[in-house]
């Protein structure tokens, strides 16, 4: 693996052009067992992203910014003040726990895109924008083919150091652009309420609880300025948003 490192950094600091240094990050992810990277400026006190670059499912990234994830995200909000890392379990928040309903839909939505655990680490200054890299993994990332917490925090600096918003494809950059009016997700319920199904039926095909499913209601009725869901599927069907 060090040889890896060696010879990524090589790619990274002098690829011959953007799309070799992408290419080059997702290489040495997948030989470390990481599922999808991330890289982003953002003002974690302000809750504020200026960009995303990232290869993680673009269903989820539509989600967690139409949804306004960035507000309970605890990943974001713990490191605003300081440098350093943390690590974040995945489908694990209990209704127990009291969180919001919109942190535990972000903690389980995680865990439906198909992920275990996120290593996070913020580089910059305390406060104020800074660089935050997210290594995502489909189980623990101590379980995962990256053998040593060294190797790891070298790749997410090396990331930090060389990723940027143009590094990426054009459909791999978020920021800067409106997100969707309404996520997959929120089609997806109102479909199933266009069939007849009730919130515990819709629950239960998608495999989230019903106060996800309520959220995402919610969220869809604000997105289109409805006053019930009812009158959110029927806006939706007018603007051509969901087909039946």
């Amino acid at each position: 693996m060090k040889n890896a490192l060696i010879d990524t950094l090589d790619a990274l600091l002098c690829p011959p052009d953007q799309t070799g240094r992408w290419q080059a990050a997702q290489s040495l992810a997948q030989q470390m067992g990481i599922k999808s990277i991330l890289v982003a400026k953002a003002d974690g006190t302000l809750k504020d992203i200026s960009w995303i670059s990232t290869n993680m499912p673009d269903s989820w990234m539509e989600e967690y910014l139409c949804e306004g994830y960035v507000e309970v995200d605890p990943l974001v909000e713990d490191l605003a003040a300081r440098s350093g890392s943390m690590v974040l379990n995945c489908g694990t928040l209990q209704r127990s726990d009291g969180a919001p309903d919109k942190a535990w839909a972000y903690n389980h939505g995680l865990k439906a895109a198909g992920f275990g655990t996120l290593h996070c680490t913020r580089f910059g200054q305390p406060r104020g924008a800074g660089k935050y890299v997210t290594l995502g993994y489909e189980d623990s990332f101590r379980t995962a083919r990256s053998s040593s917490g060294l190797e790891m925090q070298l790749f997410s600096a090396l990331l930090a150091s060389t990723i940027d918003q143009d590094t990426p494809p054009t459909e791999k950059r978020y920021g800067g652009t409106a997100p969707p009016l309404l996520t997959t997700r929120q089609r997806e319920v109102l479909s199933l309420l266009a069939e007849g199904m009730m919130t515990a039926r819709i629950a239960e095909k998608l495999g989230l609880s019903e106060a996800a499913v309520s959220l995402h209601f919610a969220n869809a009725r604000k997105a289109l300025g409805a006053n019930t869901r009812e009158h959110a599927l029927a806006l939706a069907m007018k603007q051509g948003l969901i087909e039946l």
